[in-house]
């Protein structure tokens, strides 16, 4: 948390020193169910309307707008935490607090007063981010026109996660005509938005993350924002740290409901093999062998990940400190390809030890190692493991993109 004092009053159902202790209280009432609204697709509706009313929407607005002002590293516990119980509400909470820190670096200081106040108490930020069809994902179709004091914004993004979520989303977009890179924010309920409601990954199931539609609509100047001068994508240095330490998060989420099931079912469900000399399955020495593996690999990965989380608040600390603000990437990456692993191993290595009886539909645990390997390919693991190997050998930094 930063250390500027200020008379701001905290947000709604967040005390200053509580946003860990509301997101235990969440993760436990998101649990309940989660299995069962991925069997069903059946979106969060309940548990998204729990969410706002928790004022954690409010946990990275800035203290001057009415908001708790917090630390990437409060961030990273609230998000592990969050994503133990369900990690697609995790993963929306991603665009939400990525789209707060674009605001911040992107916008005016008038903009920013107007709205960042309203994204912490009222307004939930989706994305209509990447899309389909084109070179790479940081080429986009979508384009906004000058239309008087604003733009008309056209085309199709996909991947929108947290659509039926949001109140506002934002994406880049291409002037058209040019090469210029610019960041919309428009209301989801705005004339000329569609969502659609066509996610079918396997993994995730329950982060709306299809199709949002734009035809023709209207996006007043203050909301059509410049983008940095950046490699690609439209991320800015701070708000890419964001992206990408929030998806960390969620891996490391994954990972201990996965494990918090194993154990569970160990403990109360799985009986033993003949062939063991123990006498339950908490003595078996396989069983342990293998629980301990997957304590060691998500302890890793959690430690890791809030180290991480400690670089990045060093690189909001410094501004335009290239290199503060590089090393955060390079560990950040790192942390992702650890939690992510860590998410699948712990996914899989869970039916080892539980056995035959784990692999019916009523428990779900297929779902952690599905969504873990869905949200892993967002960002290929292959290139953290890249850009750290080239930092060490070559001091070279990652680029500064959406992705980095």
């Amino acid at each position: 948390m930063t250390t500027t004092e200020s008379t701001a009053a905290p947000i709604a159902g967040i005390a200053p020193e509580d946003p860990l202790r509301v997101a235990e209280r969440l993760r436990d009432e998101f649990r309940a169910g989660a299995a069962e609204r991925d069997r069903e697709r059946k979106f969060p509706y309940e548990q998204c309307a729990a969410f706002r009313a928790s004022g954690l929407l409010g946990l990275m607005v800035p203290r001057e707008h009415g908001g708790y002002g917090g630390s990437f590293t409060e961030l990273m516990k609230v998000v592990i935490t969050i994503s133990a119980g369900d990690s697609n509400i995790g993963q929306m909470y991603q665009l939400h607090t990525g789209g707060i820190r674009l605001m911040q670096e992107f916008a005016s200081p008038a903009v920013q007063a107007r709205w960042l106040p309203r994204f912490g108490r009222e307004l939930w930020i989706t994305n209509a981010y990447s899309e389909v069809g084109t070179k790479s994902v940081n080429d986009f179709n979508t384009t906004v026109t000058r239309d008087g004091g604003g733009w008309r914004l056209n085309g199709r993004k996909f991947y929108c996660t947290g659509s039926l979520a949001g109140d506002i989303t934002f994406g880049p977009c291409q002037v058209a005509g040019s090469d210029e890179v610019r960041v919309f924010f428009t209301p989801t309920t705005a004339d000329g938005v569609t969502i659609y409601d066509d996610w079918t990954g396997f993994g995730q199931r329950t982060t709306a993350s299809g199709t949002t539609e734009f035809q023709n609509v209207w996006i007043p100047d203050e909301l059509c924002l410049g983008s940095p001068d950046t490699e690609g994508g439209g991320g800015g240095a701070v708000t890419s740290l964001n992206y990408q330490a929030v998806h960390t998060g969620v891996f490391v989420g994954i990972a201990r409901n996965a494990l918090d099931d194993a154990v569970e079912f160990v403990r109360t469900r799985a009986r033993l093999w003949y062939e063991s000399p123990a006498d339950q399955a908490t003595n078996d020495l396989y069983t342990q062998l293998r629980v301990g593996e997957m304590k060691t690999a998500v302890d890793a990965a959690e430690l890791l990940s809030l180290r991480a989380a400690e670089l990045c608040d060093e690189a909001v600390a410094h501004p335009g400190d290239a290199h503060i603000r590089g090393e955060a990437s390079v560990v950040t990456g790192q942390a992702r390809e650890a939690a992510a692993e860590a998410a699948m191993f712990a996914g899989s290595t869970l039916f080892k030890v539980c056995g035959a009886g784990s692999v019916l539909e009523k428990y779900g645990f297929d779902r952690h190692w599905r969504n873990a390997r869905t949200l892993s390919l967002h960002n290929p693991l292959d290139f953290k493991s890249m850009h750290a190997g080239d930092y060490l050998l070559n001091d070279a930094l990652p680029p500064v993109d959406s992705y980095n």
